[in-house]
């Protein structure tokens, strides 16, 4: 290589390397590892998995990370998602359930989704293996409907578990309670979660197995603006 094309050689090296730098300093810089664990993995000695009952659910109710894309729904779009075979497997651990069910509930449960409604009801839940039956962590069930007015019956639950509490301690049940009674108009985001355990419930105090579980994000339209729940 005689001198002139080292020298052009040169050149290009550093002009590379100069608009390398300027990037890595500008401010869009990119990050080699995403945040994930945005909430406590274990929290009381518990763990993801609970304590008895059925491990594969509880690790679902127990995600600790934020979905990183959301689909927007309604309460009825979200009520009218198809639920395939699911509710032929029934109330058995997961680990039993046919192959074909399994994999359908999988697909779906990868699903982020932001849930756009009313706040009909609100309650603390009692001891639950997912939370290691402890007294002092329990979840929040929150009814979201499509008009105000709505029963329970026509609702979603969507729930808050111990690690989001932990994270937005804001998020109060008393707040809740007051801004179910005022019907607050609200945006829910979080993981689509069937949960097995409830069928007699759909058409008396629910109207999906479908649910928002856990929650990691909540706002209330207030003043014709979105905003974060404050105490």
């Amino acid at each position: 290589m005689n001198s002139r094309k080292l020298l052009g050689f040169a050149l290009v090296v550093l002009i590379l390397g100069g608009i390398v730098l300027w990037y890595v300093n500008s401010g869009k810089k990119i990050s080699p590892v995403r945040e994930t664990a945005v909430a406590p993995e274990s929290i009381g000695g518990t763990g993801v998995e609970g304590t008895g009952g059925d491990a594969l659910l509880n690790t679902e109710k127990n995600r600790y990370t934020r979905p990183l894309d959301v689909t927007e729904l309604t309460p009825s779009q979200m009520i009218a998602i198809p639920a395939n075979s699911l509710p032929d497997a029934g109330r058995k651990r997961r680990a039993n359930w046919p192959g074909s069910a399994r994999d359908y509930a999988e697909s779906q449960e990868r699903r982020g989704v932001r849930l756009t409604g009313y706040l009909v009801h609100a309650k603390e839940s009692g001891p639950e293996s997912c939370n290691g039956y402890s007294d002092s962590l329990r979840d929040y069930h929150i009814w979201v409907s499509d008009a105000p007015t709505d029963e329970k019956s026509s609702g979603v639950i969507v729930e808050i578990t111990p690690r989001w509490k932990a994270v937005h301690p804001e998020w109060r049940l008393r707040l809740l309670e007051r801004l179910a009674h005022d019907h607050a108009k609200v945006r829910v985001s979080g993981w689509l979660m069937w949960d097995e355990e409830h069928p007699d419930e759909v058409g008396r105090s629910r109207a999906t197995q479908w649910e928002v579980h856990p929650v990691t994000g909540l706002e209330i339209f207030s003043n014709g603006t979105w905003q974060g729940l404050e105490d």
